[in-house]
């Protein structure tokens, strides 16, 4: 059964950190056939290089596909702060970039004894010095590689937070943040590993009907009561969210943004103005906000001063959650913003937090930052399966009216090929 002609490159990157060496290898199929991609496969990788602590970044079928909500790319790794397996998802372009560079799959393992950054562009992974990146914030240090590479697509980078080794340190999609809670950050930065640069320029021929499938889905999901097109905030509506925090939000200028090819908007970019204790000014700031939980964490702890506080923490590469645990719930702009910037520059042992109401062996395979709005076994089966097919989570979640077979039919129409799939995919959601 090949299903996945035309949704991967067949294409593995290994980088020996340790040995500054690289290489890319053929993506065996007998793998994709029984594993099918994300997060299956990512973990069927890491048993394979399990003795050089590897950190594996892999694509689904779907990443980059007319699938809707196709953005996704996982990163599995033995968490250090949680002291397991753990996939993070990685949205917005991530996962397209990632396999329009040429590879679907990337095994990171070894430690370099110097600040590295990988860039990967048409097949061809670099090895690259980032010791002028150590210690600059995450804007500066964008715009440095901005100026240095051509056209960057897509740039997973860590902040000072990981570089001097705070626990709450946490990988930025650009300037985005993201969802890493499980110490993927402070995982990467004991490798010496500052970022992984995708230069995705090409695409691939995906199978013919995909797009009219795809406008199918999109108008069932435009006539369903339940779906709004609202943004980050429309999120934290499912959520849970105070009427006094409401009012706070409603005062910024909200702008919906998607990940690739969503057609229903979960991130939004808000413009919002205030009084900057440090200039003595009253100013107007724009911030991308990806991260639900995180920017609940911080409104609860300070309320209106959450804007700021959250832009602070993705300057530095902080995780809002960690962020917001320590804070003081009194006090002024200030001094939270001085807190959030000493934070960045205090080395210490990442420690687990806790989030919602999923139990927690489950929510911590899944990197603690995905929203629990579904039942748990629900909530983990539509998890699991968004990981596996490269499609984002949070879609997923918020949508269960969207079936499986829904996806699988991006694959494949043929009904044999549908239940071998299904079978295939129940066994991994169940083992």
């Amino acid at each position: 059964m090949k299903l996945f002609d035309n949704f991967y490159n067949m294409k593995v990157g290994i980088v020996d950190l340790t040995q500054l060496s690289s290489e890319v290898i053929p993506l065996d199929e007998q793998i994709v056939a029984e594993k099918i991609g994300g997060a299956a496969v990512n973990e069927d990788l890491f048993k394979q290089y399990e003795d050089d602590t590897p950190l594996i970044i892999g694509v689904g079928p779907l990443t980059g596909s007319f699938a809707p909500a196709s953005c996704l790319a996982v990163a599995t790794f033995l968490s250090p702060r949680f002291g397991g397996l753990c996939h993070v998802p990685l949205m917005l372009r991530a996962g397209p970039e990632m396999k329009f560079s040429g590879i679907d799959f990337l095994v990171i393992k070894g430690a370099a004894s110097s600040p590295r950054i990988l860039h990967i562009d048409k097949g061809a992974i670099r090895i690259l010095s980032a010791e002028h990146l150590i210690g600059v914030d995450i804007p500066e240090a964008l715009q440095t590689l901005k100026k240095e590479m051509t056209h960057p697509r897509s740039i997973l980078l860590t902040g000072p937070a990981a570089d001097n080794g705070a626990p709450g340190a946490s990988v930025s999609t650009g300037f985005n943040g993201s969802l890493d809670k499980a110490g993927l950050a402070f995982l990467m930065a004991s490798k010496n590993l500052k970022g992984v640069i995708f230069n995705g320029t090409d695409g691939l021929p995906f199978a013919e009907g995909n797009l009219k499938h795809n406008e199918t889905i999109e108008r069932n999901l435009s006539a369903d009561e339940g779906h709004k097109n609202d943004g980050f905030p429309s999120m934290l509506d499912k959520i849970g969210i105070e009427e006094n925090l409401k009012g706070i939000i409603r005062k910024a200028k909200w702008r919906n943004m998607a990940c690739y090819h969503c057609p229903s908007p979960c991130m939004s970019s808000v413009k919002f103005k205030w009084l900057d204790p440090r200039k003595n000014s009253r100013i107007e700031d724009n911030l991308f906000l990806s991260d639900h939980l995180g920017f609940l964490a911080l409104a609860k702890k300070r309320g209106k001063d959450v804007f700021p506080l959250s832009e602070s923490c993705h300057r530095f590469g902080l995780d809002p959650v960690a962020v917001a645990e320590k804070l003081p719930e009194s006090g002024s702009l200030l001094e939270s913003l001085n807190a959030i910037e000493e934070m960045s520059v205090t080395p210490g042992k990442s420690e687990p937090h806790h989030i919602g109401e999923v139990p927690r062996e489950m929510h911590k395979l899944f990197g603690d930052a995905i929203p629990p709005i579904l039942p748990d076994e629900l909530w983990k089966e539509r998890v699991w399966l968004s990981m596996i097919l490269g499609v984002c989570p949070i879609f997923l979640i918020r949508f269960p009216q969207i079936s499986e077979f829904d996806l699988y039919k991006f694959l494949t129409k043929n009904e044999d090929d549908l239940n071998i799939l299904k079978e295939r995919i129940r066994f991994i959601l169940e083992n």
